[in-house]
């Protein structure tokens, strides 16, 4: 041993190792013997307490000791090699509507790093209508009403060298005809393609609250897609399992993780009972999560899946291979904001971070103005660019598993498995997901997580930068182009009775014929069916009526998600404030009155100044008056119809009285606040002329907007 080696190892153990206890009692004496527990946050809504200590020995009762990339149950990820051979697919949406314009932005972004295309379908092609059959509002995304649409949106790319994946929702076999139709009006290689289908019509149940069809029909449709796609495109997966509708009703991190394994588990029994084998259904299964804003929990979240998820085939029999799931991630939209829209960039990257770092297949970063138009070219260079980064600035594809062995990781990892799992059980007891849809359980249980963040939100108990907290009131609102919904619809429409016009009468013999073998095809020639028809030129809704021919009439339909985002009742305080300044040339006004010196108030005129700047109102500081003559001058003179008294507690006790009587007897009709809360003063404060308080425990939604009705604003 070297000389150096030989320092260093007594300086380990020069020191003896600090026990738990010790840990704790040092942290305890830092915190000035302020209560160590009442300080960890543990209201989050996955309802996991934090634990600020952790040890090496957390590992011994953790399956991660024992565990490898690639092996046992696939926690540290389904490949032992990680992101080495090959880094996960940088999947981008384009939601272009017209197949021309999804054209000319999937070329140019393909160019550029983009390696996998998401095709988003809009909700009329999701069920299988043409653009003419659909509701004005169902035009948002790709529309698809003949193969010759998506010949279009793919021309000039090559299939065989990107990934391509659909959400397709119930319209799974008519989209699948027109994407084989096309692969074989060009001769590619059915064994070379790789992508998803993405049919999952309970995310759309719960999503909508309705379906085109019963949903016996639609899960056998999916099954003879999945025998399909396992026999004649190995790489192409049929089925999908997303989680964007759960997170953006305010599901958590435990429910979005438990609805995908019980949904999951209702299509492996539906695939197996309609002949698949178990290796076969899991194989043919793409999960897709949304991430949200807590890092690592969302790491967690996703490690978890792979273990869970794993348990669940192994339940049903199938191979350790089959056991391996596919996970793309996609940033949430429950976070993001219209005001301030490029923190939206920072939020959209420390996620793309924890989903990178936990071990997804693919990734989509959504735009930082997705929420406020349709994403131009910047905006998707940008998310796109946020993922190379990643890959190639930051190197974390030559990592395997970087959160691996991490105490705090591995353990948020366990704890959140245990509840996940929990959970699941409880939507299998209710009959297993279709049936957790249908009797509104998934529903009533997200709306009670989420009513809880909003109302942590709105105490600012949880912050959104910009929104309720920092917000930037010189920004100008986004300059944002709305959707034409009616102009996309009738070019659509437009586009379609074009097409049919184009098909001469021999044409639509030929398309009659080829639905009439759809309609008479046993289902292991069904999809051939549809292939032909698709070529011969009939219409997506043609071809779902006729593959649907013998179907019952839909079901009755059910309550929907709620689609929200948690700055929303924020934002639209935010407008009315616009829409006041717009009528009367000034944006609503409050008045600071502060007494005394600055050191006496300034701690609260800080706390009322950000309080009240939350719905857009302009704060007018005081530099502390001393007479109540200068302060109501002054406050005469600001324009605004509500005051806020900010002083010390000792203060308002020996001056509240005198300069509360006197603002009210110069403007009876003025809003008198007092900053802090009045504890066994109120009744007196309230004789003397206050009409309100704010506090830090103060629901600050509430007061402004009740201060905003006041002003004759409808919000």
């Amino acid at each position: 041993m070297n000389a150096a080696n030989s320092k260093s190892e007594k300086l380990l153990t020069a020191f003896p190792p600090a026990t738990g206890e010790q840990w704790r009692t040092a942290a305890q004496e830092s915190l000035k013997s302020a209560p160590f527990d009442s300080l960890i946050n543990d209201d989050n809504p996955e309802g996991i307490r934090s634990e600020p200590i952790l040890r090496q020995e957390i590992l011994a009762g953790l399956p991660a000791s024992q565990t490898q990339p690639g092996f046992d149950g696939y926690l540290r990820g389904t490949k032992a090699a990680g992101y080495h051979r090959a880094a996960w697919e940088i999947a981008q949406e384009l939601p272009d509507a017209s197949p021309s314009e999804f054209n000319a932005a999937a070329r140019a972004d393909l160019m550029c790093g983009q390696n996998a295309l998401l095709l988003n379908l809009n909700l009329a092609t999701r069920s299988g209508l043409d653009p003419d059959q659909a509701a004005a509002v169902d035009v948002n995304g790709l529309s698809l009403a003949h193969a010759e649409d998506l010949a279009l949106a793919l021309d000039g790319i090559r299939p065989d060298a990107i990934s391509l994946h659909f959400n397709s929702g119930c319209a799974g076999l008519a989209v699948a005809g027109f994407f084989f139709a096309w692969l074989k009006q060009n001769d590619f290689e059915l064994k070379k393609i790789k992508g998803s289908l993405g049919m999952d019509p309970l995310a759309q149940l719960a999503a909508t609250g309705s379906l085109p069809c019963p949903i016996e029909v639609l899960q056998q449709e999916q099954a003879t897609l999945a025998k399909h796609c396992a026999e004649h495109a190995p790489n192409v997966r049929a089925v999908g399992v997303t989680t964007l509708p759960y997170h953006q009703a305010g599901a958590s991190a435990v429910q979005e993780l438990a609805v995908a394994l019980a949904t999951g588990t209702n299509y492996l029994n539906e695939l197996t009972a309609n002949g698949l084998s178990i290796d076969q259904a899991a194989q043919q299964i793409r999960f897709s999560f949304a991430i949200g804003p807590n890092f690592f929990m969302e790491i967690a979240k996703l490690r978890a899946a792979r273990v869970l998820w794993a348990q669940v085939v192994a339940e049903f029999g199938g191979s350790v291979e089959s056991q391996k799931i596919t996970m793309h991630a996609r940033t949430g939209l429950y976070n993001k904001t219209l005001n301030d829209p490029y923190v939206n960039m920072l939020r959209t990257t420390t996620e793309a971070l924890s989903a990178a770092i936990s071990g997804i297949d693919s990734l989509c970063v959504g735009h930082f103005d997705e929420v406020i138009e349709q994403p131009n070219s910047f905006s998707r260079r940008i998310s796109r660019n946020t993922q190379v980064i990643l890959q190639e600035e930051c190197e974390l594809t030559r990592v395997i598993d970087p959160a691996g062995g991490a105490w705090a990781v591995e353990w948020l990892t366990n704890e959140i498995a245990k509840k996940v799992w929990a959970q699941f059980q409880s939507i299998e007891q209710q009959g297993g997901a279709l049936e957790a849809i249908n009797n509104g359980f998934l529903r009533k249980l997200i709306s009670k997580t989420a009513q809880t963040q909003q109302l942590r939100f709105n105490k600012g108990q949880r912050k959104l930068v910009g929104t309720n907290l920092y917000p930037n009131l010189r920004e100008k609102p986004p300059a944002s182009q709305p959707t034409d919904y009616i102009r996309i619809k009738a070019e659509q429409t437009r586009a379609i009775f074009q097409t049919r016009r184009a098909h001469a009468p021999q044409r639509q013999a030929e398309i009659k014929a080829a639905l009439t073998e759809i309609v008479n095809a046993a289902p292991p020639q069904l999809l051939g069916a549809i292939i032909n028809a698709s070529i011969q030129g009939a219409s997506l809704g043609a071809l779902s009526q006729s593959i649907r021919r013998d179907a019952a009439s839909a079901p009755a339909a059910i309550q929907p998600l709620t689609n929200t985002r948690l700055a929303a009742q924020y934002e639209a305080l935010r407008q009315a404030s616009r829409d006041y300044c717009r009528k009367t040339g000034a944006v609503p006004k409050i008045f600071l009155f502060n007494l005394r010196p600055p050191q006496r108030h300034k701690l609260r005129a800080d706390f009322a100044k950000s309080f009240f700047q939350c719905a857009g109102f302009e704060v007018l500081e005081s530099p502390g008056f001393k007479s109540s003559d200068a302060a109501i001058a002054a406050m005469q003179n600001s324009g605004a119809r509500v005051t806020v008294i900010c002083a010390s507690d000792r203060d308002y006790v020996e001056q509240f009285a005198h300069y509360a009587r006197a603002l009210k007897k110069a403007d009876p009709q003025m809003r008198l606040l007092l900053a802090g809360a009045p504890a066994e003063h109120e009744a007196a404060y309230r004789r003397a002329g206050m009409d309100d308080y704010i506090c830090i425990k103060s629901n600050n939604y509430e007061k402004n907007r009740a201060l905003l009705q006041e002003l004759g604003l409808p919000v």
